[in-house]
């Protein structure tokens, strides 16, 4: 399945992103923002060979997409949590845009593509992501693609023994 943005399309995850996937979240600046990260190319394609399973089901936990940028993946974007049972009108999403790519407003953009379809295809009324409070560029992102901040959640994560910061934002239909 494929979704066309402005310049770029979101398609399903294959294993040939993983190299994209590895290095989208290995760089220092995305490293700040995961609590764990993948520690190879080999960790990353089983997680994609998961997430192509995933997207078999007649109801999926995740869809994955690479974003995709003249032939380039630029990153990838996701809808999770659609097994919640109590969740079936929320979603949550998150995102991570490699390195060459970041600051040309692409993020926005696929956010507000995924958001709609979300919207449409899984019949959502909310959909919510949870971002650092230091990460303006998501920050950033989100907003332009009109989610609102709902609050920050204070020393929500513990990492290394540091305590971060999570702003949630979130979009409603």
């Amino acid at each position: 399945m494929n979704l066309r943005g402005n310049g770029f399309i979101l398609r399903h995850a294959k294993l040939s992103d993983a190299k994209c996937f590895f290095e989208c979240e290995q760089d220092k600046v995305a490293r700040r923002n995961f609590m764990s990260t993948p520690k190879s190319v080999k960790e990353v394609r089983e997680r994609i060979r998961k997430d192509i399973l995933e997207h078999k089901e007649k109801k999926p936990k995740v869809e994955k997409f690479a974003i995709e940028v003249n032939g380039k993946c630029a990153g990838y974007i996701l809808i999770d949590r659609l097994d919640v049972k109590y969740g079936r009108h929320k979603w949550e999403i998150g995102y991570c845009i490699h390195k060459d790519f970041r600051g040309k407003g692409i993020g926005s953009k696929a956010i507000k593509l995924i958001t709609n379809y979300a919207f449409k295809k899984h019949k959502s009324k909310r959909i919510w992501c949870f971002t650092r409070t230091f990460n303006k560029g998501s920050r950033r992102a989100l907003e332009k693609a009109g989610y609102k901040l709902e609050g920050v959640l204070r020393k929500n994560k513990c990492k290394n023994g540091k305590y971060l910061d999570d702003c949630i934002y979130a979009k409603i239909k």
